[in-house]
Parts: structure tokens; sequence; C-alpha cells
């Protein structure tokens, strides 16, 4: 019988993966609310390891010789030792595919919300200040700027379905794409190019040892318009020092952030209460559709693996 253990998720219960997996004929042992350093002795005999944010060590791994797969129940791969994984042969995959529409949808919200300034707004208002709308000048038509994305996986192309409407100027930078890779009347530029062109910044990237702090000092240095910047993918894309620098500055106007480079985030984080600044808390993935998808397709993709049946997403295929 495989051993399945689910790791401190941060759903409300695990019913989904548990029926499917124990019909499956798995046992499944539920680590609720545990870091994977406390894991009990018990892990060891686990065949599969299924975790969301949770921090995957070598040192775990070494404690779980019987380890066939890691199956990251989301996107990003940070926490996971992808290399010290594929040295062990156990397989490693994601679930790129469950919440496109969810993680477009608040991109675009961020986008709009700061783009109009309603935040700001809606500040001035609670306290009393109704008449103080020159405090929110300037603010552009839309139609009239430049939106930049940098990278465009297939989050991005829909962030650029949902914006084209509004009639903005679209432009990508992505060293893995040319011309003929983007969506018709989309220019693909340089990040140099985008990061002085645009009005709206959106980042589309994987977080990778290239990706690291792309949002830094020496390029917002290079932004000519003063942008809004987005993050909805991961928070060390962005060295939050410099942004915060940029934003007392007024170099960058207004920052959407549903991601930070530590989360939680400590109740001081400048960031968390700055005026210029809007912070959501990782939420950008879900709807009830969403995380009953990314429960579905985790769960039946781990039988797929255990009865020998190929699944997509295996992100060191090449490595095994």
């Amino acid at each position: 019988m495989n051993r399945i253990a689910l790791v401190n998720f941060s759903t409300v219960d695990y019913t989904i993966e548990e029926n499917i997996l124990r019909e499956a004929g798995c046992e499944v042992d539920v680590y609720d609310g545990v870091a994977t350093a406390e894991l009990p002795e018990t892990v060891k005999d686990a065949e599969v390891l299924v975790v969301q944010l949770q921090q995957v060590t070598e040192a775990l791994l070494a404690r779980m010789p019987s380890l066939k797969l890691i199956a990251r129940e989301g996107i990003g791969l940070d926490s996971i030792p992808v290399q010290a994984a594929s040295k062990r042969g156990i397989t490693v995959m994601n679930v790129p595919d469950y919440c496109l529409e969810e993680v477009a949808v608040h991109a675009v919200s961020l986008l709009l919300a700061s783009h109009r300034k309603l935040f700001p707004a809606s500040t001035l208002v609670r306290g009393g200040q109704w008449t103080r709308m020159p405090e929110l000048k300037p603010i552009f038509a839309l139609s009239e700027l430049t939106l930049g994305l940098i990278g465009m996986g297939r989050i991005g192309a829909q962030v650029i379905t949902r914006m084209r409407g509004f009639g903005c100027r679209i432009i990508v930078s992505d060293p893995y794409l040319s011309q003929a890779n983007v969506p018709e009347g989309v220019e693909l530029v340089s990040l140099d190019e985008l990061l002085a062109q645009s009005d709206l910044i959106s980042l589309h990237c994987p977080y990778v040892e290239e990706t690291k702090h792309i949002i830094n000092a020496q390029n917002i240095a290079k932004m000519k318009k003063k942008p809004v910047l987005i993050n909805v993918s991961r928070g060390p894309l962005i060295h939050e020092g410099d942004l915060l620098d940029a934003l007392n500055r007024g170099d960058i106007s207004f920052a959407g952030l549903d991601v930070l480079t530590d989360e939680p985030p400590a109740d001081d984080h400048p960031l968390l209460n700055h005026p210029r600044a809007i912070v959501t808390n990782h939420i950008a993935w879900y709807s009830e559709q969403s995380e009953a998808r990314l429960r579905n397709l985790t769960s039946t993709r781990i039988i797929d693996f255990l009865e020998g049946r190929a699944i997509p997403n295996v992100v060191n295929k090449k490595d095994l």
C-alpha cells in the first residue's frame, strides 16, 4: 500500500485529497499545521510528500528514504530543493494549470485599482476629506498609457486578453519569446525599453536565479514614467528595500503586491501600511473553483504516477 504524507495544508479540510487517495488504496497521513522540520519519525515511510508553501529541505529528504514523488500543490518551486531531489531520483511535480484565470483577474484588479488610485481615494473619504481630490492628481486616461509585462507565460497572456479592451498599448519583455509568440498587436521589447516606456508594469516571470530582484535600484532608475508596479508572481522578484525607497521618492507611483519575500510578513513590515502600496495576502490563486481544481488535479496525478502512468508538469524530468 502506497503511503502519502499530506503536510501542513492551509485548506479548511482534506476531504478531497483523502477521498481520492484512499479510494485508490493509498494510506494517507495528515500532518496538519506541522512544519516540515518538525515532522515525526513516521514520515520516513511515505512514498509521496504533498506540500503547498512549506519549506522542503535536503535534511527532510534524507529522512525519507522511500520518497518517490514531491507534489507541490501549487505553482512556485522556490520552497523545494529540486536539484537535491533529482540526485536522489525523486520526481518533483507542480500544478501550474489550476488558477490561470484567478491570478490574471487579480493582477488586472490591482492594476486598475492602483491606476485609478482607489485606495488613496478611499483613505481620504474615510478620513473625512471628501473635497481633497487634488491630492489624487494626476490620473491619466488608461487608453493613453503603456502596460509592460515582464514575462509572458499563460497567466501573462490572460492579463493581455483582459487588458486589451481598455485600449492601452501593451509591451512585453521575455527573453524566451520571439515576436511570433506574442499576441497580435503586442510588442516584444527589451527589458530596458519596457522599463523606460511603461506607465504600468506587471510581473509574470518565474522566480529563478536570473529573475531574483529583477526590480532593484538599478532597474528602477530606468523607469522614466514613475509607473504603477504589480506583482502576483513571487516576492523575491522585487528588492523590497529598493521598492520602499522608490515609493518614498515617488519614482514608483504605487505598488500592488500579492506576494512578499517573507510570508507571512512581520507586523511592522514597512510596505503593509505604506500610503502608496496595497498588499494582499497571497490570495491571487483563490476561487472556490480553483481550490477544488488544485486539490483534484494534485490527487489524481499522484495516483497516475503511482500506477505508472505519465503525469504532466514534472519539473525535473530531464535530470532523473
